[in-house]
């Protein structure tokens, strides 16, 4: 069995902690987006934010 096998069977055991930490981290990543645009951005940084949570569902689906 490869690292890489191993890594997704690992994954797959802890797919709900590892969503959750990834979303957390979108929202972090955008809120500092917000902030050094001053504001200027907001829709579009939502936009992506949301686009990446739901990768992560999908990523997490596939499981």
């Amino acid at each position: 069995m490869s690292m890489f096998d191993k890594a997704k069977d690992k994954l797959g055991e802890h797919s709900d902690k590892v969503e959750d930490g990834a979303k957390k981290g979108v929202d972090k990543v955008s809120e500092t987006a917000r902030h050094k645009t001053g504001g200027r951005h907001d829709d579009k940084i939502d936009k992506v934010a949301d686009k990446a949570k739901e990768a992560a569902d999908k990523i997490d689906d596939q499981q």
